[in-house]
């Protein structure tokens, strides 16, 4: 028997890789809490980790789950008004 946990999601946000949003499988990591929000197209988006963390110091040893999802937001540039800003963080050239 393992003691692995089966999955990690290092940078959850809105949990849109997911159909089953509360996945009791998955550990959700993000670098942050985004309290409930009203949409342009009238979806509601947050983001609620289970634990809020950076990816870049994941809190777990090796080998503590059996897969790791690593589908940080990848938006380089994009319009201030787009309603993809409000679901995902941008990513600055500095931090590039």
């Amino acid at each position: 028997m393992t003691s692995q946990l089966p999955i990690l999601d290092v940078c959850c946000g809105g949990r849109m890789f997911y159909f089953d949003k509360h996945d009791p499988r998955v550990v959700f990591m993000d670098n942050r809490v985004v309290s409930p929000e009203k949409l342009s197209n009238g979806q509601t988006f947050s983001v609620c980790p289970s634990i809020v963390g950076d990816f870049r110091k994941i809190p777990f040893g090796d080998a503590s789950f059996n897969m790791v999802i690593f589908d940080p937001p990848h938006l380089l540039r994009v319009g201030e008004k787009s309603s993809s800003i409000s679901s995902s963080d941008m990513i600055s050239e500095s931090s590039l």
